[in-house]
């Protein structure tokens, strides 16, 4: 099942970036000083951290502009570059590296608006550009084995793209491979030109439905899942954090 998710708006002191919505398992993060820090549930995500997925282990980060990218067991991410002013979309950069493993992406403000080569996502193997888009990525290096093609063999080594939505701009050795909604591609490796791929060769990333639900803090501090209150529904207590996270049939 593929995923899609709402965008809730989120207060980010100074320097904060992005939240933990919702998490399974232990995810790390290091700072630009190179500090670790054990993240958990509400734990702030802040510019140039690199994070790091412990094995059997899920997390879900939504970022000020509204985007969302979920993380699978065994990921490292790093958010090279991340600005956003709701105010200044012409300063609008959100600029990742998918060092390993794979993830889930809905894309939030940046990219949508103001200059649409703001928002991208690179690998050891390609870059993807992104116009309004869900999608997913897995970088494989013979560490794919549990997650098969479509057609249920072991995928390739390489950089998998999967599209649910929008349009995603797969570039590498000076090429470029458009991929639309329903469309899979491949890159082999750095010298490789992007292809798309037949849908059966395709690797559809999965993120359990329950990572889709975002947590809320009550008054007491207790933790529980939203299951996708609308902006109709009563405000949140105080101190609570309102979702508006579902899973969609795509």
């Amino acid at each position: 099942m593929w995923l899609c998710f709402g965008m809730a708006a989120y207060a980010f002191a100074a320097g904060e970036i992005g939240m933990v919505m919702n998490m399974e398992g232990s995810m790390t993060a290091r700072g630009t000083d190179g500090a670790l820090r054990a993240l958990k549930i509400f734990s702030k995500v802040l510019p140039g951290d690199t994070l790091f997925m412990s094995k059997d282990s899920y997390a879900r980060v939504k970022f000020a502009d509204g985007a969302q990218i979920s993380l699978l067991p065994g990921t490292q991410f790093k958010i090279e570059n991340y600005q956003f002013d709701a105010q200044q979309p012409e300063k609008d950069r959100a600029g990742f590296n998918l060092i390993k493993g794979g993830l889930r992406a809905v894309s939030g403000l940046i990219g949508k608006r103001g200059d649409q080569d703001s928002y991208s996502v690179k690998a050891q193997t390609a870059t993807v550009g992104i116009r309004g888009t869900h999608f997913g990525m897995l970088l494989c290096k013979g560490d794919c084995a549990s997650i098969p093609t479509l057609e249920g063999r072991p995928p390739e080594d390489g950089l998998h793209l999967d599209v649910a939505e929008g349009v995603i701009m797969l570039r590498n050795a000076g090429e470029t491979q458009l991929l639309t909604a329903g469309q899979f591609g491949l890159v082999k490796d750095a010298a490789a030109s992007p292809v798309a791929v037949p849908v059966e060769r395709g690797v559809k990333v999965e993120i359990p439905a329950k990572i889709s639900l975002d947590r809320v803090r009550g008054v007491s501090g207790d933790e529980r899942h939203d299951e996708g209150r609308t902006d109709g529904d009563d405000a949140p207590e105080s101190g609570e954090l309102k979702s508006n996270a579902n899973v969609c049939p795509i």
